[in-house]
C-alpha cells in the first residue's frame, strides 16, 4: 500500500485579547508550518470581531480559499462561543465560519494555542533557564504571567495531542519562607485571597512591590508594572527586591505546575512580562527554587525549563490545533 503525503493546507490563524487582535495566513504540510502576512489590529479601531477579520483581508488583497480558520481567545470557550469580559465583542464559530468561508472553523482558549505550538518550538523560539535537557514522557506545560495568569497542559496521544486548558492562575500562593508568609498575609488583608495571579501577573507586580514596602515600613510610590521592572529610582531598593521575589515565586510555580501538571517534557514560561526579564533571570538560583520539591526533587530536576521568545506563539498554536484528519474530514 502507497503512504500518502500530507496534503497542503491553508488557514486563517487570529490571537484576540483585550487590547490587540493578531492574524496571519498559515500554511501546513503535516506539521510543518510557515505563517506568512501577520498584521496587528486594534481592537478599539474596529466595531467587531467582523470588521476585524475584513480589515485584515483588505490587508492581504482579499483572503485565500481557506481550509481551516483557528482563532485563540483571551478567556473561556463555551459552546463555540466567547463573550470577552475587558472587549465589547462576542465571538462565535459561526461567526468564524460566516466571515472567512472556512469549511473547518474552531475557537480555542490562548493558553490552549501556546500549549499546542510546544512540540514544533525550535531552540531559537524558546531560553533555556538552567542546563538544556530533553525531558521526558509527552506531557508540556505552558503558563505565563502577562495581563493575568494562564496555564494548560498538552499531553502526547495515539491520536494527536490533547490539550486541557486550566484556571491555575485563581489557586492559592503557597509560600516558601517566612518572608513570603508576610506577604501572603499582606495580600488576604487587603485582597481578601492570595493567589497566584495576584502576583505573578501585571498587577501582581503592583501588588508584590506594595506588600513589600508595608513589610519594610515604608510608602508606596505610584508606579506601573513597568516602571517597577525598570528599577524605577522613586520606588528605591524596594524595586529590585520585588523583581527578585517575584522571579523566585515564578520559579516555585514552575516546579509546582511541573508536578500538578506530570509536565515531565518540560515547562514553558509565556506572557508578556517573563522575556523582558530574561537579563536578570539568575539561572542557578531559578532551578534552585524550582527544584525545591522533596521527595520528588529528581523528578523536577529532570524536567527543562524555557522561556517563550516566539513573537506568535499563539499563532503558531492555532495553525496546530485541528489535526489534518480533523481538517478533511
Amino acid at each position: 500500500m502507497l503512504s500518502s503525503s500530507p496534503r497542503r493546507l491553508t488557514g486563517l490563524v487570529g490571537d484576540i485579547g483585550g487590547t490587540n487582535a493578531r492574524f496571519a495566513i498559515a500554511t501546513r504540510t503535516g506539521h510543518d508550518v510557515e505563517l506568512d502576512h501577520y498584521l496587528t489590529i486594534e481592537c478599539s479601531g474596529v466595531k467587531d470581531f467582523h470588521d476585524a477579520v475584513d480589515a485584515y483581508g483588505r490587508h492581504v488583497g482579499g483572503l485565500p480559499k481557506l481550509d481551516f480558520a483557528v482563532v485563540a481567545v483571551a478567556g473561556p470557550v463555551k459552546d463555540g462561543a466567547i463573550k470577552f469580559t475587558n472587549l465589547d465583542w462576542l465571538i462565535t464559530e459561526r461567526d468564524l465560519a460566516d466571515v472567512t468561508r472556512a469549511p473547518k472553523v474552531r475557537l480555542i482558549n490562548d493558553y490552549a494555542a501556546l500549549a499546542y505550538c510546544l512540540p514544533y518550538l525550535t531552540d531559537e523560539h524558546t531560553r533555556a533557564i538552567g542546563p538544556v535537557t530533553r525531558g521526558f514522557g509527552e506531557a508540556w506545560s505552558v503558563f505565563g504571567p502577562g495581563t493575568g495568569f494562564g496555564a494548560s497542559v498538552l499531553v502526547g496521544g495515539p491520536a494527536g495531542p490533547y490539550c486541557l486548558s486550566t484556571e491555575t492562575g485563581h489557586i492559592s500562593f503557597a509560600p516558601v519562607n517566612d518572608f513570603e508568609a508576610e506577604i501572603r498575609g499582606f495580600l488576604q488583608r487587603k485582597l481578601g485571597r492570595a493567589t497566584l495571579e495576584m502576583i505573578l501577573s501585571g498587577q501582581g507586580i503592583v501588588n508584590l512591590y506594595r506588600a513589600i514596602c508595608a513589610i519594610h515600613g515604608e510608602t508606596a510610590a505610584d508606579l506601573t508594572p513597568a516602571q517597577i521592572t525598570q528599577l524605577d529610582s522613586r520606588g528605591g531598593p524596594q524595586c529590585r527586591a520585588t523583581v527578585e521575589t517575584f522571579l523566585d515565586i515564578l520559579a516555585s510555580t514552575c516546579g509546582e505546575i511541573a508536578l500538578a501538571h506530570g509536565a515531565t517534557s518540560g515547562v514553558y514560561i509565556a506572557g508578556g512580562i517573563a522575556p523582558r526579564l530574561m537579563h536578570l533571570i539568575d539561572a542557578e538560583r531559578f532551578r534552585a527554587r524550582m527544584e525545591a520539591k522533596a521527595p520528588m526533587a529528581h523528578i523536577v530536576a529532570a524536567i527543562p525549563s524555557r522561556i517563550i521568545i516566539h513573537p506568535y506563539p499563539a499563532l503558531l498554536g492555532a495553525a496546530e490545533a485541528l489535526t489534518e484528519q480533523a481538517i478533511l474530514a
